[in-house]
């Protein structure tokens, strides 16, 4: 699979776990009739927090997958393992925070951010190779 291909599929599965985490928000705010914060409903701002936090994470992501694919000599067998730990993360720290389990959340976000790592390191061998 061409590394264009992994990205897109992968920012795809993302944007369908955030717009299901949007939606989990545009429930609870209409449940409570809350338009901005959380009005004191802690489910509410769970699930606000577990949209932003999937967010800044998918956007940092997002930016170093279009990054590294777009380099010539792209592995895709790199990318797509960085992707899917990522993705399968992101997935998993979303469940965990909904069902409260600490421990979960704190490896799923280890795998974010070592995903993320695994990205910039691939970025720097790619353009140290170019040099």
């Amino acid at each position: 699979m061409h590394p264009h291909h992994i990205t897109a599929a992968s920012l795809a599965v993302l944007a369908v776990l955030l717009t299901a985490l949007s939606l989990r928000i545009s429930a609870l705010r209409l449940r409570y009739r809350t338009s901005f914060g959380d009005g004191g409903h802690k489910d509410l701002l769970l699930a606000i927090r577990a949209h932003g936090n999937t967010l800044e994470q998918t956007t940092l992501y997002g930016l170093l997958a279009v990054a590294y694919a777009g380099l010539p000599s792209a592995h895709s067998g790199y990318l797509f393992a960085c992707s899917a730990a990522f993705v399968l993360a992101r997935v998993v720290h979303a469940l965990a925070m909904f069902t409260r389990q600490l421990s979960l959340r704190q490896a799923t976000h280890v795998v974010s951010v070592l995903a993320q790592l695994g990205l910039v390191l691939g970025i720097g061998a790619l353009l140290w190779r170019l040099a």
